[in-house]
């Protein structure tokens, strides 16, 4: 993963892969069919480990509002300073890679839904304890937010300042009341 991170699927080269792998070459192909299925592997890897550390953060506090305020506080530490300017692998990819790839494409989209459905159904139950306005549309909000991630993660690549992504936080969670 890291070195498609690092370079992008299509500058990632053989040897490189197999350095950053350990791997010999026969070791490589008996493991992996090709270069494309271990970008492949690694995107999953990438999207599952998001979609559960997103989750475990929107379900580790009794207040769904305070839960959502601290995935973004997470969003706010890997997009800014030294970790903000490697970005986000997904972003990353969906600059490469689409709108040509397919394949790529559904598992972006699938990665975007899941996590707008995590935010949302932490938006339900804020909503059901008095916390956010039950008059927001949840997946509209939901949307926003997955839009506000990327968007973060985006401004990342350009060196963001951390106290000015905190503030842009701040601003972007006004509709959580």
């Amino acid at each position: 993963m890291g070195v498609f991170w690092d370079r992008g699927y299509h500058d990632a080269s053989l040897p490189d892969l197999l350095e950053g792998m350990e791997l010999s070459r026969g070791s490589f192909y008996k493991a992996f069919v090709d270069k494309r299925g271990v970008y492949l592997l690694a995107l999953d890897v990438y999207v599952d480990d998001a979609v559960r550390k997103t989750g475990e953060i929107l379900h580790s506090n009794p207040s769904p509002k305070a839960a959502i305020k601290e995935a973004f506080s997470r969003q706010v530490e890997e997009s800014s300073g030294r970790e903000g300017l490697r970005g986000c692998f997904v972003v990353l990819s969906a600059v490469e890679m689409l709108p040509a790839d397919e394949e790529v494409s559904t598992r972006i989209a699938r990665l975007f839904r899941r996590l707008q459905n995590l935010y949302a159904a932490a938006i339900i139950r804020a909503q059901a304890l008095g916390e956010i306005d039950p008059g927001l549309d949840e997946r509209t909000l939901a949307r926003f937010l997955v839009c506000q991630i990327q968007g973060m993660r985006v401004l990342g690549k350009t060196g963001a300042d951390r106290d000015a992504t905190k503030a842009m936080v701040d601003f972007a969670l006004k509709p959580l009341g």
